[in-house]
């Protein structure tokens, strides 16, 4: 299924396509290089073709443009999909994530710990900002949980478990 949302404020302007029914090609541009690894990583889980191109106001920080592209693809998430469960587990070097969705019911629980204040061009403590912002305009309870390795692992964990669980979700 097809979907896509544009998002304008005063400090970004994001543009998302969504095919749920992809091969997991993904086209990102966010300006924040870990950013477009979380996204890159997750449409390879979730089989998704993605495409997001976003301009923020970076010389303030990643916070805008961040929080901002999570509601935008949590709002094509929202267009095309309505209901499903899905949970999945993901090992990253020495991290393992745990990823758990439901539609229907908007909620977010973060249980993860950061290490560095910044990686890549993004302050750590915009994951879970991300990560919220996804699920509740996506409308979905989402419970993610990571541990071991470093900062890096442990995202890219967890990127691809939400991308599976999400997936998983759909397909049922």
């Amino acid at each position: 299924m097809l979907a896509s949302r544009k998002r304008e404020t005063r400090e970004t302007s994001i543009d998302v396509i969504l095919e749920t029914d992809g091969v997991g090609t993904v086209d990102v541009d966010t300006g924040i290089e870990l950013l477009d690894e979380i996204l890159r990583a997750f449409g390879r889980g979730a089989l998704f073709d993605l495409t997001v191109k976003a301009r923020g106001d970076l010389e303030t920080g990643d916070h805008h443009t961040t929080e901002d592209v999570g509601i935008a693809i949590g709002g094509a998430l929202a267009q095309v999909i309505k209901s499903g469960i899905g949970s999945s587990i993901v090992p990253s070097g020495q991290a393992m994530a745990i990823a758990a969705v439901r539609f229907g019911e908007p909620g977010y629980r973060g249980d993860f710990d950061m290490q560095s204040g910044n990686l890549a061009g993004m302050s750590l403590e915009n994951v879970g900002h991300f990560l919220r912002a996804l699920a509740y305009n996506g409308g979905f309870t989402l419970i993610v949980r990571a541990e071991g390795g470093d900062d890096r692992s442990r995202i890219e964990a967890m990127s691809l478990a939400l991308g599976r669980a999400i997936k998983k979700a759909i397909s049922r």
